[in-house]
């Protein structure tokens, strides 16, 4: 009986050993045709513009961009140079977003990263430039929001926060926390 059990044993222990060698052997290079491959998109296009319009057929939003990879296995689409333009409820250009890259996903959220910025196309606003790093727009709710330091730039005007969101059918900004304004009067 003890001999069974030293067989059973010895016969375990390899098993064990092959199991825990086995992933070890077979990648050591790094070589492995499943890891080290890259997703391709389904397409690529250069200087595209999509348009969202709104159910009674005016023009919501406008994305712009130098080059767009679309995937659709995981639903989003890298953006590089993108451009966003809101527009008001009668078709006025509000407010254009733009950014070094983006990523658009199929539930209408836009991620622009590095160099962000929102320019106000309004004349005589009290806002004219929003500068960021890293912007997340809804574009279900119209709505922006970031963590990262914000700097608002406006007439004789300067606001630095950390986080924002912005409201963009109310119009609306809000600094998560306030962190200095400068103030220049008129001369």
């Amino acid at each position: 009986m003890s001999r069974r059990v030293t067989v059973i044993l010895i016969l375990l222990f390899g098993a064990g050993l092959l199991l825990v060698w086995r992933p070890f052997s077979d990648d050591a290079d790094g070589n492995n045709a499943a890891t080290t491959r890259t997703m391709q998109p389904d397409f690529t296009a250069f200087g595209l513009e999509t348009r969202i319009f709104e159910s009674d057929g005016l023009l919501a939003h406008k994305i712009k961009s130098e080059k767009m990879s679309h995937y659709n296995q995981i639903g989003l689409t890298e953006l590089k140079g993108p451009v966003y333009t809101v527009f008001s409820e009668q078709g006025e250009e509000l407010w254009e977003v733009s950014a070094a890259q983006g990523t658009f996903y199929d539930d209408q959220t836009l991620i622009l990263e590095h160099d962000v910025e929102i320019l106000a196309l309004e004349p005589d606003t009290h806002i004219e430039q929003v500068l960021t790093e890293y912007l997340i727009v809804d574009l279900k709710n119209e709505s922006m929001s970031t963590e990262y330091p914000v700097s608002i730039h406006g007439p004789r005007l300067l606001i630095r926060g950390n986080g924002m969101t912005a409201d963009l059918k109310a119009e609306r900004m809000e600094l998560k926390r306030h962190v200095k304004t400068i103030f220049q009067p008129a001369e």
